[in-house]
């Protein structure tokens, strides 16, 4: 099997951040699928995916963020997608997602605007 992907998932001021280890492709996509289907099964679920970590994420993985910010946006809820490496950004520019979905420089930064909701 593949490299798995690490979710450690910590709570700050009612808002839950997802540290993402490893990648985020055809063999881990179902993890963090499911982690964010039971997060975002409540609404006004607030979390930031903190992707400092995120080795690599192909196009499946990043359909699977713009799928749950919009399952997010639906039920009154917030998805931050934090600290992207640049090589990882480059690739959702390509597909035309950054028009989609807001990418964070860092945490902080998605906390700030997850507070806002």
């Amino acid at each position: 099997p593949g490299i798995p992907l690490k979710i450690e998932v910590e709570e700050r001021e009612g808002i839950k951040i997802l540290h993402l280890y490893g990648p985020l492709d055809s063999m881990t996509h179902d993890q963090l699928r499911d982690r964010l289907e039971s997060l975002f099964s409540h609404p006004r679920t607030r979390v930031v995916l903190d992707c400092e970590h995120l080795s690599y994420a192909n196009s499946r993985g990043l359909t699977l963020l713009v799928h749950f910010y919009r399952v997010s946006a639906v039920n009154l809820s917030f998805l931050g997608i934090a600290a992207l490496h640049a090589r990882i950004i480059k690739s959702v520019e390509l597909l035309g997602m950054d028009k989609l979905v807001p990418l964070y420089n860092s945490i902080e930064e998605a906390m700030a605007a997850a507070a806002r909701l």
